[in-house]
């Protein structure tokens, strides 16, 4: 297989695993989840400490619990770059759903993400979630769009 056949096979097995682990958090599935991220994966998510070393799952739990029913997720300006075992992407994500104190919560942020090929399988390596603030008072904006 030349380098562009390579890429272009990489890049839609990426987007499948971005659908796949949409559809795995609508349903709660933590394996289907964490299955998808290598042991050692280093993530930066909204929520604090700064780097997250480990945890994934702990932390997954938490953020599950803070819902009632579906969390759901779309994505916008999806990009994909891969070259031999290494690829990432960076998008838009929007994230919905009831906060267990019954309120709607309804937010887009921005992505990156960078994976590894392992035994072929595209596995997440490092993960970087931010969200949009406001620069004078600190407060996350839940008003921005794509």
């Amino acid at each position: 297989m030349d380098n562009a056949t390579t890429a272009l096979t990489a890049e839609v097995e990426i987007r499948e695993l971005i659908d796949d682990k949409i559809v795995a958090i609508y349903n709660r599935d933590e394996h289907a989840i964490l299955n998808r991220y290598a042991g050692n994966v280093i993530t930066f998510d909204l929520a604090p400490p700064l780097q997250n070393n480990g945890g994934l799952k702990e932390r997954l739990q938490k953020w599950f619990s803070g819902y009632t029913g579906h969390i759901n997720q779309e994505v916008a300006n999806v990009e994909v770059a891969a070259s031999g075992n290494i690829a990432y992407s960076h998008c838009l994500m929007r994230t919905w759903g009831t906060s267990v104190q019954g309120e709607e919560q309804d937010m887009w942020y921005r992505v990156t993400t960078c994976y590894k090929n392992v035994g072929g399988r595209w596995l997440v390596v490092h993960e970087h979630l931010s969200e949009p603030i406001d620069m004078e008072n600190g407060k996350a904006l839940f008003n921005q769009k794509p």
